[in-house]
């Protein structure tokens, strides 16, 4: 599951994968690799000279439902995370598509990315629906400076994390979603 959770944000490289996966072994990683190619849940990329990505297949996609319920239980009902223990601002932006209420949407259309000297996602709502990526969006409609941690729960004003003339969007993006309490 941490596998596709990954790879439901972006494709990866084999070495991007292992490195979110804090400590599973080279030969781990791979086993379990060639086991969902050979479920179909996985498929190789090419890119490059010679270098491959792993991404999700349709099947794999699919999974994205039950994974963005799990999510929700873990914010939920799990434990609270401590300080220093492994985390990854990439996972956030699937978290936060599991908190996406499309009713509290409404029509809203933007694309917000989020920017620090360690992460770049950015997060896409258009037609009640979330897209998700990592790097730079091709179109942004809101800039913030800061991690999704820092919008939601920081200390930092949102409204210190973007420009004057995106506070109207940015509040109704954040009412978007419903934060465990």
């Amino acid at each position: 599951m941490l596998l596709i959770r990954d790879l439901l944000v972006s494709p990866r490289r084999f070495n991007d994968l292992q490195n979110s996966l804090k400590g599973i072994g080279s030969n781990l990683l791979a086993s379990r690799l060639k086991e969902l190619e050979s479920a179909d849940i996985v498929e190789k990329q090419p890119i490059g000279a010679g270098g491959h990505l792993y991404a999700l297949t349709e099947s794999g996609k699919a999974l994205e439902p039950a994974l963005l319920s799990l999510v929700r239980w873990g914010l939920a009902y799990g434990p609270e995370s401590e300080t220093g223990l492994h985390h990854q601002d990439d996972w956030d932006l699937l978290a936060l598509k599991a908190l996406f209420r499309a009713n509290r949407a409404g029509d809203l259309s933007v694309c917000v990315q989020f920017k620090t000297d360690e992460f770049a996602g950015w997060m896409d709502i258009r037609d009640q629906r979330v897209t998700i990526g990592l790097g730079d969006a091709a179109e942004v409609d809101i800039l913030v400076k800061g991690t999704i941690k820092d919008l939601f729960t920081g200390s930092e004003s949102p409204d210190r994390l973007c420009t004057p003339e995106s506070r109207d969007n940015l509040n109704r993006f954040m009412s978007a979603f419903v934060l465990p309490a």
